[in-house]
This record gives C-alpha cells, sequence and structure tokens, in this order.
C-alpha cells in the first residue's frame, strides 16, 4: 500500500508538468498582445498562448501516460480512473488549471510592481497548485478526496516550492530560462 502523501505526489505529477512544460512551448502569441491595464502590464511577454496551451498539453499527455501505465501496472492507488473519458478530465483539470493560475500568479505579479522574470516568493510557486486542487475539488468532489487526502494536500503544498526551484535551476543550466528562480 502506498502512503495517501506520496500517491498524491505522483497524482499531481500533471500540474507539475504543465508549468515548466510551458517554458519549452513558448515564446509566440504573446496573452495580452502588450496591452496595460491601470498602469502596468496584464501579464507580460513571457505570458504566450503556445506556452498555455504547450504546457497543458503536456501535463495532459504525462497525465494520460501515468494514468495507463499503472492502469496496467495494477497499483489501483495510482489511477485516477479506469475510465479513459474521466480520466481525461481529471488530468485536463490538473495541467489547464495549473496554467490558470500561472498566469494568475503573474496578474498579481504586475500589480504589486514587480517586473516579469523577477522572483516573488509565494506567488511563483503556489498560484499553479492551488488553482489545480481547488478546481480538482470544485469538479470531481467525490474523487479529490481519495486522490488528494488533506495529507497528500499538505505534501503538496510543501514539496511544491522545493520542485519548482529544482526545476528552475535546470532549465536556467539548459539555457532555457534566463534566471534560476
Amino acid at each position: 500500500m502506498i502512503p495517501s502523501f506520496i500517491s498524491s505526489l505522483i497524482l499531481f505529477i500533471p500540474a507539475f508538468f504543465a508549468n515548466p512544460s510551458a517554458v519549452i512551448t513558448g515564446g509566440h502569441l504573446i496573452i495580452d498582445r502588450g496591452r496595460s491595464w491601470k498602469g502596468k502590464r496584464i501579464l507580460g511577454d513571457h505570458k504566450t498562448w503556445s506556452g498555455f496551451m504547450g504546457g497543458a498539453a503536456a501535463g495532459i499527455l504525462i497525465g494520460l501516460v501515468l494514468n495507463y501505465l499503472f492502469l496496467l501496472s495494477g497499483i489501483k492507488e495510482l489511477v485516477y480512473s479506469g475510465q479513459i473519458v474521466l480520466t481525461l478530465e481529471m488530468v485536463f483539470t490538473l495541467s489547464f488549471f495549473s496554467m490558470v493560475g500561472d498566469l494568475v500568479g503573474s496578474f498579481v505579479k504586475r500589480r504589486i510592481g514587480r517586473a516579469p522574470g523577477d522572483e516573488s516568493l509565494f506567488i511563483d510557486q503556489y498560484p499553479f497548485a492551488l488553482f489545480s486542487l481547488a478546481f480538482f475539488y470544485l469538479l470531481f468532489p467525490q474523487d479529490a478526496l481519495r486522490i488528494f487526502p488533506w495529507e497528500g494536500i499538505v505534501a503538496i503544498l510543501i514539496v511544491t516550492p522545493l520542485i519548482h526551484r529544482a526545476v528552475n535551476i535546470m532549465g536556467y543550466k539548459l539555457k532555457v530560462k534566463d534566471v534560476p528562480y
């Protein structure tokens, strides 16, 4: 039997994966098209439709692959569902709202005067995770407690800044990111 905090971390991989994948697929079609609101950019040049869609697609793909592998392996604690449509809806929710949360974090950073790429403790790390979890609970209330029980949520919130930092350092060393945070 896999402890629930470990299974929650593994089942949260689509959200964890979507966010950094946007860096790889991004760069085309700036979402806010250079517009400002109340004298400040809405999101900034780093938030693009190609990154948003590519990040969400990468998260969905990894979620479907993992679900299929764990289903075939018989590891039920690591399976969203045996139904492909429900699984797709679940990994879509985790991935899509990971990207939405990232946009919300950027919007908040612009409002408080932070430039794109500037490090902002908590605003850089948590919006993607919180949006993914919140919308998962809203859309799948009966499955959410099984997949992300309270100890799993605590584990996700503890591990998120560590994963965020590690992935950003890797991206910087691979010259995909301009800064290591």
